[in-house]
């Protein structure tokens, strides 16, 4: 009896042990294309942090550039549900901010020259959630999808794989549809 009892208070320690990190900082380089008629490239950059063992604040930066610069920076609360020791499904609500930054356009109107700014900005409200699972201890595997409001709204959806190279070291893969636009971000996750 004494031993069950010894197992069932150790059973939440061990699956929290083996439970994905959502302490991590990560980045890389994305490139996008054929974004709005632009080839964009730019960097990625993401963190988290566990405030306890289900919450979590999670925030990023996405800069890219062609003719047209673009910058998306969010930060947010989410909540981790572990489905078992080895695959989660999680969601947040953030605050999204994102500036597309345009050169100049100029005109001549007959009697003076005009020039207009192309760019604009928005802060807006978004809905991220996916899935995430460790497949064995070298590769993880997830996806996950964000509804972005305001003037500049636009859905995502994404895939993700991260292979372990050293204990809190790992390869960053990402395929990301961005508004209807393929992007692919590569880089690397560090965990603490």
């Amino acid at each position: 009896m004494t031993g069950l009892v010894t197992a069932v208070a150790l059973l939440p320690t061990a699956v929290a042990a083996e439970s994905l990190s959502y302490n991590y900082l990560e980045g890389g380089l994305a490139l996008y294309p054929s974004y709005e008629s632009q080839t964009f490239l730019g960097v990625d950059g993401r963190g988290s942090f566990a405030i306890n063992e289900n919450v979590f604040a999670f925030g990023g930066l996405k800069y890219l550039t062609d003719d047209v610069d673009l910058t998306a920076l969010h930060v947010g609360g989410g909540y981790r549900h572990g489905l078992d020791a080895s695959t989660d499904v999680w969601g947040g609500l953030t605050i999204e901010y994102q500036d597309i930054d345009g050169d100049k356009q100029c005109f001549n109107t007959g009697f003076s020259v005009e020039c207009v700014s192309a760019s604009v900005d928005d802060t807006a409200l978004g809905l991220r959630g996916g899935l995430r699972h460790q497949l064995d201890d070298k590769l993880e595997i997830g996806g996950s999808a964000r509804i972005i409001t305001g003037d500049l709204d636009y859905v995502g959806v994404t895939g993700t794989a991260r292979f372990a190279i050293r204990e809190n070291l790992k390869l960053l893969g990402e395929v990301d549809l961005y508004d209807g636009e393929l992007g692919l971000i590569g880089g690397v996750t560090l965990e603490f």
